[in-house]
């Protein structure tokens, strides 16, 4: 069985995914914004983006603004998809926001490519049909 031939661990994920999704709404991420956006403190994230550096997932010099790297893009973009397919999925289940929330981020740097694939397609069908599951 082949995985996905990207695969850091899943705090390298988590950031990347938390940088790239910064990106999109601010050019310039900074340590600050990780921080508040992860809940952890300025140490920890300065810490985590080191290695990130090191691994050449991002360009960082401390002071200045955090950039992804095509690698970090790619893998930011990844880890971001799989949150939305799966946050779609779970909006046809009925499932709450806060529930939603834990079992993405745990089921999300675990997902294969084929499985993705198809919830899309099952998001889609039942997206065309106007089919939501009732919570009750």
């Amino acid at each position: 069985m082949k995985f996905q031939t990207i695969n850091p661990n899943r705090a390298i994920e988590d950031y990347l995914e938390t940088i790239y999704e910064l990106s999109l709404k601010n050019s310039k991420v900074k340590v600050s914004n990780i921080a508040q956006a992860l809940q952890i403190t300025k140490a920890s994230v300065s810490q985590m983006l080191n290695k990130l550096a090191k691994g050449k997932y991002i360009l960082y010099t401390k002071y200045k603004p955090i950039q992804l790297t095509e690698i970090g893009i790619k893998i930011g973009q990844e880890i971001h998809h799989k949150h939305q397919v799966l946050e779609n999925f779970f909006d046809i289940l009925s499932i709450p926001k806060e529930i939603q929330l834990k079992d993405i981020h745990g089921i999300e740097h675990y997902l294969s490519t084929t499985t993705l694939t198809q919830i899309e397609k099952l998001n889609t069908k039942l997206s065309n049909l106007n089919i939501k599951i009732d919570a009750n």
